[in-house]
């Protein structure tokens, strides 16, 4: 689970850990009267997304730049906010299309004399927690790790003491820090140790750290949550953000299957984790783009077919929907098909459906498809189903030459019930 900046910032500040005066706002008027509200010559207004990068971000189809900037009059507050919100921005952590901006955090700009990266995270290779820092504070700490690991030093940490005391000195005389400079950061470390082992964090990145004198400050802040111990993280499941993919993999997860967003136009439901990798291939090989990786265990009932296909028909961009189910063992293909009934009679089919169903009765199913579903197109084999499902999102065609041009409309309006148009 991710949490937004304003929201890491003030589970810091609940902590005891220094952070910049900010408010979190909606609207340019909130993001101005905010600023106002904070006080002093120098703000930061910042795009809420939950994806790295920001400061190098591009607004999509705007020649707008960067999703971090610095302001220094109040009417600027508001002018830059408007000129964020409502947009998506693309970063490197984004894909091409971006996340839409709908808040923005206003923040004052405090003066600093150096800058610093501090990062704790769960090591999966030791299987314990490990402390990153760096003198290269202010930018992405997974490019400086690729360009200049020399220049990031890696201490063991112990949840019960903390970080290696050894290994912390030597770091931070590398980085010629001493005195109270120094223990300014052995404490934040201890407090990000705390606050990881209280609150079941596996990342908790403070990029830049903020040195003046002997105190620091976080001046920005990512916190990754682990989604397997939410049941005990009441607090962190009150930040939850719907509306996000992530929100979407957490509501799969609860439902027993594995859900990844991946951006693209066909939207990809499988049974097996080996075949849904060899349906999202035959995709690329077609030309064509998944939208997701949907793997249902083999003992789902209807139910949880009809959740997984409410989540599917509910994300943006989708072209056609892809089912390919080899039923065996437990899983049963009439299953499927029952559920691809239900959903329809709630929510009508608004796209092109395209399903694959062999193995454990695979001709029943087959069988209600045609009968209660004509507008679903059933294919023999995966690539067909593959090549099928990529020419009906890119173009609402048929790949079959033998079907006449007007035949995606009349599956569409057979399938939602409409009354087909005549001449």
């Amino acid at each position: 689970m991710n949490l937004h900046e304003y929201q890491a910032k003030a589970i810091l500040r609940d902590h005891g850990i220094a952070v910049p005066a900010g408010r979190v706002a909606e609207t340019p008027a909130e993001a101005e009267s905010a600023a106002k509200e904070i006080g002093g010559e120098r703000w930061m207004v910042k795009a809420q997304i939950l994806a790295g990068g920001r400061a190098q971000g591009t607004f999509k189809g705007q020649d707008l730049k960067s999703g971090i900037r610095t302001v220094t009059n109040l009417t600027n507050v508001g002018t830059e906010s408007r000129s964020m919100l409502g947009r998506s921005l693309i970063t490197p952590q984004t894909g091409p299309d971006g996340m839409l901006v709908d808040r923005v955090y206003v923040e004052q700009a405090l003066p600093v004399e150096r800058e610093l990266a501090l990062a704790l995270l769960v090591d999966e290779t030791s299987q314990s927690l490990v402390l990153l820092l760096s003198a290269v504070g202010g930018t992405g700490i997974e490019a400086t790790l690729r360009d200049q690991p020399e220049a990031v030093a890696r201490i063991p940490v112990s949840t019960e003491s903390g970080p290696d005391a050894e290994s912390f000195d030597g770091a931070l005389k590398a980085l010629g820090l001493d005195g109270r400079g120094a223990d300014s950061i052995r404490d934040l470390a201890r407090q990000l140790t705390a606050l990881a082992r209280e609150l079941d964090f596996t990342l908790l990145e403070i990029n830049p750290v903020g040195l003046a004198g002997e105190t620091c400050t976080a001046l920005d802040a990512k916190i990754i949550a682990d989604d397997n111990a939410l049941f005990r993280q009441p607090l962190l499941v009150g930040l939850d953000d719907q509306d996000d993919s992530a929100g979407n993999r957490r509501r799969a997860s609860r439902d027993g299957f594995n859900y990844i967003r991946m951006g693209g136009d066909v939207a990809c439901m499988t049974v097996g984790a080996g075949l849904s990798m060899a349906t999202l291939d035959t995709l690329v090989q077609f030309g064509g783009q998944p939208a997701n990786f949907l793997d249902l265990p083999p003992d789902s009932q209807v139910n949880r077919v009809t959740s997984a296909l409410e989540l599917l028909l509910g994300g943006d961009g989708i072209g056609c929907l892809l089912i390919n189910v080899f039923g065996g063992g437990i899983m049963r293909c009439d299953t499927v098909s029952d559920a691809l009934q239900v959903i329809n009679n709630v929510r009508p089919f608004r796209v092109p459906v395209v399903v694959r169903l062999a193995g454990t009765n695979a001709e029943l199913a087959n069988r209600r498809l045609r009968e209660g579903l004509p507008g679903v197109v059933q294919a023999a084999n995966m690539a067909d189903a593959a090549r099928l499902a990529v020419q009906l999102a890119r173009s609402g065609k048929s790949a079959d030459p033998r079907a006449p041009e007007n035949w995606l409309k009349k599956i569409i309006h057979r399938v939602t019930g409409q009354q087909e148009e005549r001449d």
